[in-house]
């Protein structure tokens, strides 16, 4: 198990990290992208289309290129973030979180005991390890996982900062799409209440100890590369 993990790291510190935001599976463009001076890859198990061997594969070409893989998941369930996390996934973003209950279960599926109750399954991490010592190796993976939750609603405005504070959430983020809508402000992120509400929010989590993931992390819709740079080389 590598216990380095880019985003968790930046979390953390603050160092400025780099990343393409997948939603299909192209491996090959990870090793392409790999040459760009990128830290991480975002796989969109939400939003995007991806079967699980398209998310071991994926992961793969990540570690091959030292970059860290992390996945929003579709659900908080423990069977998905089970699965993804044996494929070797290593930042869990938990998406549509409106209470402290919710960010407890994604707490207790993400990270062995004592901080969760995580399976242990001998995913794809493991194939061919020897692994000398299970406690310490279930301690190297609590050391080597980062995990986000996302807020997306009014719900989970109003306790940011509460949720900020829990114990193993690293970092947190906003899906500002889906917080207009409940704003109010379908299809308007921009609009005043909603940046406002977002700053808020913002201030809430910093004063909890944590980082926003604005504050670190920096990246790019594969969409939005492929068609400017078909543009850009079309157009010249």
């Amino acid at each position: 198990m590598r216990s380095n993990n880019s985003v968790k790291e930046a979390a953390a510190t603050g160092k400025q990290i780099r990343g393409v935001h997948l939603t299909f599976a192209a491996p090959a463009i990870i090793e392409v992208l790999a040459a760009v001076d990128i830290q991480f890859v975002y796989i969109d198990g939400e939003h995007g289309c991806f079967d699980w061997r398209d998310i071991e594969t994926g992961c793969i070409a990540a570690e091959r290129h030292d970059l860290t893989p992390i996945a929003r998941v579709p659900d908080a369930s423990q069977a998905t973030i089970t699965r993804f996390l044996d494929r070797g996934i290593r930042g869990i973003v938990a998406p549509h979180i409106e209470s402290l209950d919710a960010a407890r279960q994604v707490i207790h599926c993400a990270y062995f005991s004592p901080l969760g109750s995580r399976s242990f399954g001998a995913g794809r991490p493991e194939y061919g390890q020897r692994i000398e010592s299970r406690p310490a190796y279930m301690q190297a993976c609590n050391a080597g996982v980062s995990l986000c939750l996302m807020i997306e609603s009014k719900a989970g405005l109003d306790i940011a900062g509460e949720l900020a504070a829990l114990p193993g959430v690293d970092y947190m983020s906003f899906g500002m799409l889906d917080l207009a809508q409940s704003l109010g402000h379908p299809g308007n992120p921009d609009h005043g209440a909603v940046k406002s509400a977002v700053a808020d929010a913002s201030g809430r989590i910093r004063a909890a100890g944590k980082r926003v993931r604005e504050d670190f992390m920096k990246f790019v819709w594969i969409n939005d590369v492929l068609l400017t740079g078909a543009r850009h080389l079309l157009d010249s």
